[in-house]
């Protein structure tokens, strides 16, 4: 991809009505599931799981890139073994142009576990409906130079025939996972993104449709030390004729560790084939994980980037449903 959120130019490039857009995606997507494909709706340890975002770039080139994203999942939905079930949004506002882009779906995943629990393998589906609006009185062209300076009284010279239009989406993924211990993992997921082709366009020209994305991941965790582990990741994606490779690493240093109570740090970087280096921070409380990064940015953008890329958060909560606690002693009733 050309730029960490994979929109190079995109305003410019709906504009002018040929459109090849690209999907956003999160720097720390080992932190992201719902985004990552419906393959890993419902594929974690615990009932629910809750996770949030918010990420912020280009500030030095132009008018801030905001995102902000929430979802929810469920494992075993409706208490019916091996239902997954999601819900999940995100609203992205990006450049001059303020091009705002609302998403919001909803999915449903089927797990099959295998060698007494050790293994699983999930295959999911999304739907849902994306909105794309942009404010045109923000855009300048070249039609309102008047040969000595802009001179925004000047007619644009561009057919708008709508500031808005609203599509529907369908997601399909996989996701295997593989656990032989506590602290050893690997996971494998495949998905496919925009499988309707949706049509997007701004001017009278017929609207160009969104190519498919194909992501595929693999993340993975396994101890070096009695309270240290590694935790590698690596994305590949293509979308049309753009491609991203992402690959990196995370260390943690486990503090506590004993029954359900985890309490750990983490630190890593990711390498971004051709765009940006991004360096990470986490915390593991319990059942919290929370996330920091920021993406180095050494791509043709320097110039403006000044190396300055995107700064993201996120929160990813389980939620776990309480055993019952049985009664040590009953009372007789012969003795009430």
């Amino acid at each position: 991809m050309r730029v960490s959120r994979g929109r190079s130019l995109i305003a410019l490039l709906a504009i002018a009505g040929s459109v090849q857009a690209q999907d956003i995606h999160f720097s720390q997507f080992f932190l992201t599931p719902l985004a990552n494909g419906p393959g890993q709706i419902g594929a974690f340890d615990g009932d629910y799981r809750i996770n949030a975002l918010y990420r912020q770039q280009w500030r030095s080139v132009t008018r801030p890139y905001r995102t902000f994203s929430i979802g929810a999942d469920a494992a075993d939905f409706l208490r019916k073994q091996g239902l997954g079930a999601a819900i999940w949004l995100f609203n992205d506002r990006a450049g001059d142009p303020r091009l705002n882009t609302f998403h919001l779906d909803l999915g449903a995943s089927y797990t099959r576990a295998f060698d007494r629990g050790r293994q699983k393998v999930t295959a999911g589906l999304q739907f849902g409906l994306t909105s794309i609006t942009l404010d045109e009185s923000e855009l300048a062209f070249d039609a309102q130079y008047n040969g000595y300076y802009y001179d925004p009284s000047l007619a644009t010279g561009e057919d708008f025939q709508r500031d808005g239009l609203v599509h529907p989406d369908l997601h399909a993924g996989m996701h295997y996972a593989y656990r032989p211990a506590e602290r050893q993992v690997i996971e494998v997921g495949l998905a496919f993104f925009n499988l309707t082709r949706p049509g997007i366009g701004f001017l009278g020209s017929p609207a160009e449709p969104l190519d498919l994305r194909t992501a595929f991941q693999v993340m993975a965790g396994f101890p070096v030390a009695e309270k240290l582990d590694v935790l590698p990741s690596l994305r590949y994606m293509v979308q049309g004729p753009f491609h991203e490779f992402d690959l990196g690493a995370t260390v943690r240093y486990i503090l506590l560790h004993r029954y359900t109570v985890l309490r750990a740090v983490r630190l890593g970087a990711l390498f971004r084939a051709g765009d940006a280096g991004t360096v990470h921070a986490g915390l593991e409380y319990d059942d919290w994980t929370a996330g920091i990064s920021y993406d180095i940015n050494f791509s043709d953008l320097v110039p403006a980037s000044r190396n300055r890329g995107g700064l993201e958060f996120t929160v990813v909560r389980i939620l776990r449903r309480k055993a019952p606690v049985p009664a040590r002693f009953k009372a007789c009733p012969e003795q009430l």
